[in-house]
């Protein structure tokens, strides 16, 4: 079987239509001026369409895969394209990154957000504003924090799943990548940690996270952005 017919395509088109919705609803926290849950579904369903119209069975993954990597690409790259942060707001952010990451080498331990905002001369309230943008400036994901020296990108699926399934990783040769990025998630305060674990892994939504550990799904956004600051610190050591 090779390229799909059309009433595969619409069958496609009707199959993943829920992902499509279930993308938007995922990515649509903190979103940027101008930019809506309903442009994400518009967005997600001009991938759906592309996957429909290239999906090849004989040379693409299974349908599954194709169609979800499709959704999703095209969603994050309505975002990227509408990316706003000033310099400045990017400046702040870094400066929370490195602070996080001096601090703890400094302390041998996890500081608390309270130690990080004095230092910064910061209200708590503010540093949490600053946390909250990371998921945005940093592509609602954190494949563009793990990608090596050819460009190659690995998925958080691989790091937060079991030892034994990490077939992706060695055919990529992101092997060394994957135990730092692997390491670090471990290294992380448990809450921040389940946070990756769930939206990544168990593909809940934020407002579902908040549920399940009781917090505000503002909360979630920042344990949420705190953990890739961290993440992004450890990966450019080792890179450095």
């Amino acid at each position: 079987m090779g390229k799909a017919t059309q009433k595969q395509r619409d069958k496609i088109v009707e199959q993943f239509l829920p992902r499509v919705k279930y993308y938007a609803g995922k990515y649509s926290f903190g979103l940027p001026p101008g930019l809506s849950y309903d442009d994400l579904v518009s967005a997600g369903v001009v991938g759906l369409l592309e996957a429909a119209e290239r999906y090849d069975s004989e040379k693409n993954a299974s349908l599954s895969t194709f169609a979800d990597f499709r959704i999703r690409g095209a969603i994050i790259d309505e975002v990227r394209s509408m990316q706003w942060a000033s310099k400045d707001a990017r400046k702040k952010l870094d400066d929370v990154r490195q602070t996080y990451a001096s601090m703890e080498k400094e302390l041998s331990r996890h500081v608390l957000d309270e130690e990080v905002a004095e230092r910064l001369n910061l209200t708590l309230d503010d540093l949490y504003k600053t946390l909250s943008t990371a998921n945005t400036l940093n592509m609602l994901n954190i494949e563009d924090i793990a990608v090596n020296a050819e460009g190659e990108a690995l998925d958080i699926l691989e790091c937060v799943a079991k030892e034994d399934d990490r077939d992706v990783i060695e055919e990529l040769n992101l092997k060394e990548l994957a135990t730092v990025l692997g390491e670090s998630i471990n290294e992380l305060p448990e809450k921040e940690r389940l946070v990756l674990t769930l939206y990544y892994y168990e593909e809940l939504t934020m407002k579902e996270i908040g549920k399940v550990l009781d917090v505000s799904e503002s909360r979630v956004c920042q344990l949420h952005g705190k953990a890739l600051l961290k993440l992004r610190s450890k990966v450019e050591s080792f890179r450095s």
